[in-house]
């Protein structure tokens, strides 16, 4: 006599199959789901960073005179410096610049000749240091998401000397 159906060795053995597809399946999604997250704030972090150095490189290069004292970090920096582009002496202009984390600690804001603009965002660290004319900064920007990653860029800029020259 022939039964109609399945034996319990043969649902057992389709769950057990079943299972470990199932299981290969969930753990490959988890992976890619936590590891573009993990990316994603990684690239914006280097993002920002990045963005905000371009700003700040290209003000100490202008810049002759800032607010440090050699040797002592600060997380603040004022530049100044006199543009000499103009034909005559009486077209001489100075201009101010600062930078300086917000007060909620995320942004970095440049004040250029008394406007200001945010040059970084989530930007949780930054800091200053002069030795002679370079200027040592260090940049610390943590990325968005649930898996946030953080980057730290350090670089030295020489300023520019007192005067034409």
């Amino acid at each position: 006599m022939r039964q109609k159906g399945f034996t319990l060795i043969e649902v057992l053995v389709v769950l057990a199959v079943g299972s470990v597809i199932l299981v290969g399946i969930v753990l490959s999604i988890h992976q890619v789901v936590w590891g573009t997250g993990r990316t994603n704030s990684q690239v914006v972090a280097l993002t920002n960073v990045n963005y905000a150095a371009l700003f700040i490189r290209k003000d100490i290069q202008m810049s002759q005179n800032t607010d440090l004292t050699d040797g002592v970090p600060r997380s603040s920096v004022g530049l100044t410096w006199t543009d000499y582009t103009g034909f005559e002496p009486e077209d001489e202009r100075n201009h101010i610049c600062t930078y300086a984390l917000s007060d909620n600690g995320t942004e970095l804001l440049r004040t250029y000749d008394g406007m200001e603009s945010i040059v970084g965002r989530n930007i949780t660290s930054i800091g200053f240091t002069q030795d002679g004319r370079v200027v040592n900064v260090v940049i610390t920007a943590t990325g968005t998401g649930f898996l946030q990653r953080s980057k730290t860029l350090e670089f030295s800029v020489y300023m520019r000397t007192e005067g034409m020259e």
